[in-house]
């Protein structure tokens, strides 16, 4: 039976980046699932002036990627404008999606809630996406214009 004196020194610090390997494996295979497709589409190269809404549902088309609870959206003139938070920035690139990619746009009660669900298809696949309520005047501003 090994003791702590018998560790090596170095056994935390391999642990660590152990860890750090892994949690980048794992983002890297995520962000294959349908965000990688659209950043490569609609990268973002500055970051739109706006309320950030986070949004608590998210998740890509066919393989049904989800990021629940990492991912801002700021609704802009441009587009719908997409980042993680800063747990799932590796392999994840800012994105904004112009509007005429966005196909439908409505607001869906449930028994504990309300939210708007936006719609996304697009070549680079598609995003179901929730906005909690307190985004509704943007949600219908920038619907009525697109």
């Amino acid at each position: 039976m090994q003791t702590s004196q018998d560790l090596s020194p170095f056994t935390p610090v391999l642990g660590g980046l152990a860890f750090i390997a892994f949690w980048l494996l794992i983002n890297f295979l995520v962000s294959r699932g349908g965000w990688h497709a659209f950043a490569a589409r609609y990268p973002a190269l500055t970051r739109p002036v706006g309320a950030a809404y986070g949004s608590p549902f998210m998740h890509f088309g066919l393989f049904r990627t989800h990021y629940n609870c990492i991912v801002k959206i700021i609704l802009s003139d441009a587009g719908v404008y997409f980042y993680p938070s800063i747990l799932a920035r590796a392999f994840h690139p800012p994105f904004i999606v112009p509007w005429g990619s966005v196909k439908r746009i409505g607001k869906k009660d449930g028994f504990l809630w309300s939210r708007y669900r936006l719609d996304i298809e697009d070549p680079a696949g598609e995003i179901h996406v929730s906005l909690p309520l307190k985004a509704e005047h943007e949600v219908l501003k920038y619907h009525k214009t697109a």
